[in-house]
């Protein structure tokens, strides 16, 4: 009977139209997901140009993917709206799905590293991602199969196409000569064509606040700014007004040196582990301690710990970490930065140090250009999991051993990063069983994330014991922070800060450093001034040495970063 029903209404209207309707459907529920996430700020979501604004935006990405469509499949109409649905369906699912872990649409840089996806862990991570909403997608395709069948074979001719699109852009140009006119300055005609220019052309708008700039402009506009702004214009040129404000902003870093004291060490490790949180710090548990390695470190005399410290990363996520720490930059905003950075010239902490350097990673060395970015940052050799002989990524126990046997044939005096993976999510096992947690008031998530903190602080222990029993903890400076907090969770509504321990830190020193709120982008600064690195390069952070310290990264500052990437600014040409 319901089937008859389905039929019947099916037969009163025409499903041209309905399929088409259902791909808008498809990128409204896209969007509106976003704004559910807190993706999109308030005042887009309220104001009302910007609402027409993302309704027409989705009519015209729906109009170019048809137009597009119909004539690749020329004369063959089913043809052309299963390529519409099938597009805007899946595009949408892998923006929902993306967005989960990287909090923004999709972009072409993105796009770029699709290969990254067929990793196994990663497909793990994926497959965790997926909610029951996500059923929408289901019945989306049910519907549409059921529409399909309904559609005639019938030919349009091409003319009729760009009528519709013509009327479409038209429509779409009056919104925005109505915007420009939509203020009390509107007969000042100089006023309403920058009003119009800065809201519909600007791409600084893009570069500095992507999110919001698609869900107003469409995804096929955003994806084509990116495209002729970022990927075919390459490297920028800057103004006279830029490279002022470039110098100004890395003479206030400078400013901030103040370290009383230089240490020389002749071994420096740099440990940044995956999505370390700071709350875990003097946790217990069952009552027990969930990092009681960790927690002894806070203890010593010689150990700076700051358990305030603020994620300065991008979509990047775990690249951006690294990028930060090794440049002293901040990340690019709209595109995946190591997919730009790759290309230039960069002022890598490794060749400030100008000690013989290596990487230990887990996972294999395509990730995120992990070859092509040490190379950048002046890292002599990169170890992987094909050096501890397996394919698959390394747990942090393997990762450790590794870097010993490395640490003991590798030339000393030396710099070393290590990259942890075993508190990467997906939360939904406990991959130490040595430490089951019982606390019912813990979410299974959150336990398992506890779980996986106390095995990799398990790990870094055997690899400190390893350090001390050959005299090489005692002279070398050792860091360990996070490449990020948790994402896709909040495991209970925890506070997001990430952690900085600073090892062998003379106790007179640790007394003069900041404890209260810092940026990831302060460590670079910190370490040059520790250090007593000369240079005119000491990163756009401050040294947390400095009595003036603030914790405050201005939008100019994000802008300034940008400018110093996108123009190649410490190449040789410049």
């Amino acid at each position: 009977m319901k089937t008859i029903c389905i039929t019947n209404i099916t037969n009163k209207i025409n499903p041209y139209w309905v399929i088409l309707f259902l791909c808008g459907l498809n990128l409204v529920v896209m969007h509106y997901y976003f704004y559910y996430a807190g993706l999109i700020d308030h005042f887009v979501v309220y104001d009302l140009p910007a609402k027409v604004d993302n309704i027409l935006g989705i009519v015209i990405d729906i109009i170019i993917i048809y137009l597009l469509s119909y004539l690749f499949a020329w004369k063959h109409q089913k043809i052309a709206m299963t390529i519409v649905f099938l597009v805007t369906l899946a595009w949408s699912f892998s923006n929902v799905l993306y967005s989960r872990f990287f909090h923004q649409y999709i972009s072409l840089s993105a796009i770029g590293y699709g290969d990254n996806l067929l990793d196994k862990f990663l497909i793990k991570c994926i497959i965790d991602g997926l909610r029951c909403s996500d059923l929408y997608y289901i019945i989306s395709t049910c519907l549409y199969c059921l529409l399909i069948t309904r559609i005639k074979q019938v030919y349009h001719p091409i003319r009729k196409i760009f009528i519709i699109l013509a009327v479409a852009i038209g429509f779409y140009i009056c919104t925005y000569v109505a915007f420009g006119l939509w203020t009390p300055k509107c007969k000042d005609i100089d006023f309403v064509l920058n009003r119009i220019e800065q809201r519909q052309f600007s791409a600084t708008q893009r570069s500095s606040d992507p999110t919001n700039f698609t869900y107003f402009k469409g995804s096929i506009r955003t994806l084509t700014y990116e495209l002729f702004l970022d990927d075919l214009k390459g490297i920028i040129k800057l103004t006279p007004e830029q490279q002022i404000a470039i110098k100004d902003e890395i003479n206030a870093t400078i400013n901030s040196i103040s370290c009383k004291q230089h240490i020389q060490y002749d071994n420096i490790i740099f440990i940044i582990m995956e999505s370390y949180m700071s709350f875990t710090s003097n946790l217990e548990t069952d009552g027990k301690e969930v990092t009681p390695f960790l927690n002894s470190l806070r203890r010593e005399p010689t150990v700076y710990f700051n358990g305030k410290m603020k994620e300065n990363v991008t979509i990047g996520e775990s690249s951006d970490g690294q990028f930060i720490y090794m440049t002293g930059l901040l990340p690019l905003r709209a595109v995946i930065t190591v997919s730009k950075a790759k290309n230039v010239s960069l002022p890598g902490l490794p060749n400030m140090i100008n000690k013989k350097s290596m990487m230990v990673i887990p996972t294999n060395t395509s990730i995120w250009n992990q070859t092509e970015m040490c190379n950048k940052y002046g890292i002599d050799e990169l170890y992987s999991n094909k050096d501890f002989g397996i394919e698959y990524n390394l747990s942090d126990q393997q990762l450790f051993q590794l870097a010993i046997v490395k640490n003991k044939i590798f030339h000393k005096p030396f710099f070393e990063v290590i990259l942890t993976l075993s508190m990467h999510q997906p939360y939904n096992e406990m991959i130490d069983s040595s430490f089951p947690i019982k606390d019912t008031s813990l979410s299974q998530e959150c336990a398992c994330y506890l779980n996986a903190c106390h095995y990799t602080d398990k790990a870094l222990k055997q690899y400190f014991d390893y350090l001390k029993s050959n005299g090489l903890y005692e002279n070398s400076l050792i860091i360990i922070t996070a490449d990020h907090p948790v994402h896709n969770t909040d495991l209970g509504g925890v506070i997001r800060d990430i952690p900085l321990y600073m090892i062998n830190i003379p106790n007179e020193l640790k007394k003069d450093m900041w404890s209260g709120e810092c940026n990831q982008l302060d460590i670079y600064t910190t370490l040059l001034d520790l250090l007593g690195i000369e240079s005119d390069w000491y990163g756009l952070g401050q040294s947390l040495f400095s009595p003036n310290y603030t914790n405050v990264i201005s939008p100019r500052k994000w802008d300034i970063s940008e400018w110093i990437i996108r123009s190649n600014y410490f190449s040789k040409k410049q």
